[in-house]
């Protein structure tokens, strides 16, 4: 004996839209299954900086590093194809140098075809404005001054022969998140050379960032360590040092993912 079942159209119209969202969610699903990798790397001299090593700035003058860090948030790729873009970006990342490990981000991405990226660097003023935060935004990462001035967007330090701080120190304790003295930016990195490149499942590769910091002492502000080798408050310098960090991001380079 055969049983049939007889669906009225309000049934029927609940398991057309049921099958629809199933079928957008694992479009949406295969769209969005694979993920990016940025690399940020710090240069001297186009070489790899060290901490702790002595280099020469473009005046000549002697420095080592010590410390290096900055916040970077809300990293997207920039696609060719401008009505593709991710669901959500990812929550900011401290990145230091002496942690190799926080250089590298990864996260999901709409597979594309891309030829840049962007990202802010600091911490937003709505973000700014909740205070003293978790995670990588947590106080205890030496980067919060406090709930009036918020969080660094930068910190460098090191020393230098010819710095009047004391013990020959270089602080450049960068932040600020008001008008008109912002150290907060969003940056738009192209490849080099406007290279396209395609992200997917099949072909994974990593976005290096890289920074150099001659570009950061010979900026739009020159940046004599025998002049100015300390800046640990917001305000006008705090501002052009900022200029003179977001000067030293240069064009994107692309390696493969083994």
């Amino acid at each position: 004996m055969k049983i049939f079942f007889i669906l009225s159209p309000t049934i029927k119209r609940m398991l057309f839209i049921t099958s629809l969202i199933l079928l957008m969610t694992s479009f949406q699903k295969s769209v969005m299954d694979t993920t990016l990798i940025i690399h940020f790397k710090a240069y001297v001299h186009g070489e790899t900086l060290q901490l702790n090593k002595k280099y020469k700035n473009p005046f000549g003058e002697i420095y080592e590093i010590s410390r290096f860090r900055f916040y970077v948030g809300k990293i997207e790729p920039v696609y060719t194809d401008t009505g593709l873009k991710p669901d959500q970006a990812p929550p900011y990342q401290l990145i230091d140098f002496s942690d190799s490990s926080s250089t590298l981000i990864e996260f999901p991405a709409s597979m594309g075809t891309c030829n840049g990226i962007q990202f802010v660097l600091g911490i937003d003023s709505a973000d700014q404005n909740q205070g003293a935060q978790t995670g990588s935004l947590d106080p205890i990462k030496g980067m919060f001054w406090t709930w009036n001035s918020g969080y660094q967007s930068f910190k460098m330090e090191g020393f230098s022969p010819l710095s009047n701080q004391p013990s020959h120190m270089i602080a450049y304790h960068i932040g600020g998140y008001r008008y008109p003295f912002s150290t907060v930016w969003k940056i738009k990195m192209n490849t080099t050379n406007d290279e396209v490149f395609r992200i997917t499942n099949e072909y994974k590769i990593i976005v290096d960032v890289p920074v150099e910091l001659d570009y950061f002492f010979d900026g739009a502000t020159p940046l004599r360590i025998r002049e100015i080798s300390s800046c640990t408050t917001p305000g006008e310098m705090a501002r052009k040092i900022s200029e003179n960090f977001i000067g030293s991001f240069t064009g994107l380079t692309l390696t493969s993912n083994p």
